[in-house]
């Protein structure tokens, strides 16, 4: 997926208002209309659609982005619904990652870091402020939990949300020491 940055909504483009959309949203829809035709003929298996933190709350700069992966959460629910009422075999789940260590915060592009070029964010540094746990996450702890949705220890599992995020969701905690 794709995040952009703005200060205010009003100052995004359509154009990137729709690629952001594009990316993040009509990929996810195109890859669960190919793919369930083929799952329902195998006789199931689980599809795991990649959101965020920023798809179950707002974040000031990133409304668009939110929308989004806000959108990809339900779209999740909404298919695990449809899988479980054609009773296929095929469970629907989102994940939910908080401030991981990637290379997308080097790609964010914002209104502030100039034309074609890219605010310096240091997600290490974001995460010791943000999040419970003082750290980032790294995406061995993302693909240790895509790994659980996918695998027979989940089979009860769908329509849900897997939140990776040092507990950020959780609320806010002060570290004593």
């Amino acid at each position: 997926g794709i995040g952009i940055s703005v200060p205010s909504i009003i100052h995004m483009s359509l154009e990137d208002w729709r690629r952001q959309t594009a990316i993040n949203l009509d990929g996810v829809f195109l890859s669960v209309k190919h793919s369930l035709p083929l799952m329902r003929r195998t006789g199931g298996g689980s599809i795991i659609m990649m959101s965020s933190l920023a798809g179950l709350r707002g974040a000031q700069t990133l409304a668009g982005y939110c929308a989004t992966k806000g959108g990809v959460r339900l779209f999740a629910k909404a298919i695990a619904m449809e899988c479980a009422s054609f009773g296929d075999g095929i469970r629907v789940n989102s994940v939910h990652p908080g401030i991981i260590d990637t290379p997308i915060w080097g790609k964010i592009p914002t209104e502030a870091s100039g034309s074609g070029q890219n605010a310096p964010i240091d997600p290490e540094e974001r995460a010791k402020l943000a999040t419970p746990l003082g750290r980032a996450g790294h995406a061995i702890e993302i693909a240790s939990g895509v790994l659980y949705l996918a695998s027979d220890a989940s089979r009860y599992v769908t329509g849900t949300e897997l939140v990776i995020d040092g507990g950020m969701n959780a609320g806010g905690a002060v570290r004593q020491g």
